[in-house]
């Protein structure tokens, strides 16, 4: 991509390279009712989105059910500005990578028993809004 538009044409072009090593992620799972509560603060999470203006738990006591669950992802893992960052973990095989998520879509379907289908799209990189 050529950048910018000049009255000498390509002689000041400064060419961008637009695409690039892109890493992405696509995790689907399907969420189901849990005995324990699937979210945890700890000590590389905020939870202050986790807490009400009144101090009370957001979520109640746990995320647990399927229906908890969906409510969570879509309150809490959208990109709400560039100043957003999280690390994906693929479960024991060590991959970890840091980055953006760029779209979370939720599926609900059937009658008993509902089931719902999560997808996350996550793309690898360094944001480089964040301040670290």
């Amino acid at each position: 991509m050529a950048l910018p538009q000049a009255a000498l044409g390509d002689a000041e072009n400064v060419l961008v390279k637009a695409e690039g090593n892109t890493l992405r992620f696509v995790v689907t799972w399907t969420l189901h009712d849990d005995d324990t509560s699937v979210v945890t603060a700890d000590g590389t999470t905020s939870i202050s989105s986790l807490v009400n203006s009144d101090n009370s738990s957001k979520y109640g006591s746990s995320v647990s059910t399927a229906d908890e669950q969906a409510r969570f992802l879509t309150e809490e893992f959208q990109s709400k500005g560039v100043e957003y960052r999280y690390q994906m973990i693929i479960g024991d095989s060590a991959i970890s990578r840091y980055g953006l998520i760029e779209k979370l879509s939720l599926a609900k379907s059937g009658t008993t028993p509902v089931t719902w289908r999560a997808t996350i799209q996550f793309v690898a990189g360094d944001v480089v809004t964040i301040q670290n």
